[in-house]
């Protein structure tokens, strides 16, 4: 289909995976390999499906990749808002900001979505 890296979206996956990697280098230790680990995944999960499916051949195989990209992001929110319940001294700045993002990105990606599920006009015969 296309060069991911010239996608906007796989762009900003990337550097919020990389954001996610150094937040939950912040958590507690006890956290390693529940919170910390499901971030990760979570936030690596985006940018590896956007790449995947830029690689399909049709624009509804790009599509379900980026719906698994979308429900990532989704899942990185919620892990963030449960970090921000369950460690209020961590400073709230950072978790709002990547809070943000994350609801950034996602609307961009469900657009990106929308746009490829859109048949294109077909002339009548």
């Amino acid at each position: 289909m296309q060069d991911y890296h010239q996608l906007d979206i796989w762009q900003r996956g990337m550097a919020y995976a990389a954001d996610i990697y150094r937040f939950s280098a912040q958590l507690p230790d006890a956290e390693r390999y529940n919170l910390t680990a499901q971030l990760r995944k979570a936030a690596t999960s985006v940018p590896l499906n956007i790449a995947e499916g830029s690689g399909c051949t049709t624009n509804g195989e790009f599509a379900r990749f980026l719906s698994y990209a979308y429900r990532s992001l989704k899942e990185v929110v919620t892990c963030l808002e449960l970090c921000q319940r369950l460690y209020p001294a961590l400073p709230a700045q950072p978790i709002d900001l990547l809070i943000d993002e994350g609801n950034q990105i996602s609307r961009m990606t469900h657009a990106l979505m929308q746009r490829l599920s859109t048949p294109t006009d077909v002339p009548s015969a």
